[in-house]
């Protein structure tokens, strides 16, 4: 059969209006995740309050898009606990000062203190106390007002032992036990170094030590860190695009725009792909359906506190601003433009007709690897799923963006697999 030639035309035409189109959205994406990870947002966290400012920023392309409020509002207020590291840590190893990012990081649960070329440093291994296996790093030390050095890479043979439950050898039993033998300070040497979430605060100082950075023997410590555990007010950001037909229907669009914030005023943590790329998804998603909306209403939000505990989404779940029994799906965007191992669903081994439905589409366009993995509390998705609302967590897997770490930055994000992103979900959204 022939085709007309008009109809190829026609075609060709929409194709690359189409394309034009999906390019200014991936501009437009570009240009928010830049400044959001700019020094002016000092790493969105609660420190020189960047996670105000974000939330604001935020909000105002909810205006522009032309997004409505949520009961007379972008806003709901949100209050939670975080320990703040509030001035430039210092840590000194035998007279070489380290540098704070690169070599070493307090850790989030550290408490504040401060010494002094102290040379009471005791190596106390994995720092692990197993009475029942016959595993005692502490026997025959005196712990009380040490330094502890403790090596925090697990042995292959105790991870393997299925008798001993991870429990025993987690970060914070080794701490409580440390605590317990009235150790002064601890110093965790790791294979590399990140930030973790602040949620609760040590009454000592706790610091991560990249192993490359350690000198053969340490002789003696200088350290000082100050910290604060306070109630912090924040904003989850909403905003409502009604749908054509079924209006009291709706899809939740979500991704969080916090951080991990600065230490003192020296350094921060951008956070572009943890999760500037997922705020550039939602804001993109929203720009797409604003211009051709869907039957169904879509409401798009950004969460605070997620770096914090899942705070945000947490306080959205237990006092709704919709009735949740009206959501047909959610879709959660974190970590999404840094993968080389495709995109993950976590939820897609959970409802497995919304995975062939993703994976169909993802076939036909030729994306990239998809996999998935059950539903777990690993992100905003979770409380909210917990109402019984169905959920995909979309992130990309296994990229060279750094975790957590001060190098997560713009320069260095994928913007091909922003784009599988994109594409992907929003081709789903209209399927849905």
């Amino acid at each position: 059969m022939k085709i007309a030639p008009k109809i190829i035309v026609l075609n060709l035409a929409f194709l690359l209006l189409y394309n034009l189109f999906s390019q200014d959205i991936i501009d437009l994406a570009k240009n928010d995740i830049k400044i959001l990870t700019s020094s002016e947002f000092m790493g969105r966290g609660y420190l020189k309050n960047g996670h105000i400012k974000a939330s604001e920023y935020i909000k105002e392309q909810f205006e522009k898009i032309g997004l409505e409020k949520i009961n007379n509002s972008y806003y709901q207020r949100v209050k939670f606990q975080v320990n703040l590291i509030e001035n430039e840590p210092i840590l000194i190893l035998n007279e070489t000062k380290l540098l704070l990012g690169k070599e070493f990081l307090p850790f989030a649960l550290s408490g504040s203190g401060k010494c002094k070329k102290d040379n009471k440093i005791i190596y106390v291994g994995n720092g692990l106390y197993i009475p029942d296996k016959g595993i005692n790093d502490y026997a025959g030390k005196h712990i009380q007002n040490s330094i502890l050095i403790i090596d925090d890479d697990i042995s292959y043979n105790i991870k393997k032992d299925k008798s001993i439950s991870r429990e025993y050898y987690s970060r914070q039993t080794r701490i409580e036990i440390a605590k317990k033998l009235n150790a002064k300070a601890l110093i965790f040497i790791v294979p590399k170094i990140g930030y973790s979430t602040p949620y609760k605060r040590e009454n000592i100082p706790i610091f991560d030590l990249q192993s490359s950075s350690i000198p053969q023997r340490i002789k003696s410590v200088t350290y000082q860190v100050k910290t604060d555990f306070k109630k912090v007010e924040s904003n989850n950001v909403l905003g409502l695009l009604p749908g054509t037909t079924y209006k009291d229907s709706m899809i939740i669009i979500c991704a969080h725009y916090d951080h991990l914030g600065c230490l003192g005023d020296s350094i921060f943590f951008p956070g572009a792909n943890d999760n500037g790329s997922g705020i550039g998804i939602m804001l993109s998603l929203a720009r797409t359906f604003k211009s051709n909306p869907l039957k169904y209403s879509l409401l798009f939000i950004s969460f605070t506190g997620e770096d914090a505990g899942l705070c945000g989404s947490k306080y959205f779940a237990e006092n709704p601003t919709i009735d949740l029994n009206k959501c047909k799906f959610l879709l959660n965007f974190d970590m999404v433009a840094s993968g080389e191992d495709g995109i993950v669903a976590v939820g897609g081994a959970d409802h497995l007709y919304h995975y062939n439905l993703l994976t169909t589409i993802n076939d036909s366009l030729q994306l990239c690897k998809l996999g998935k993995r059950k539903n777990a509390p690993n992100g905003d998705h979770w409380y909210i799923t917990q109402k019984g609302v169905k959920a995909f967590y979309l992130y990309t897997k296994d990229g060279k963006q750094p975790y957590h770490h001060i190098d997560d930055i713009y320069d260095t994000l994928e913007w091909d697999d922003f784009y599988s992103v994109y594409e992907l979900s929003r081709n789903f959204l209209l399927e849905l």
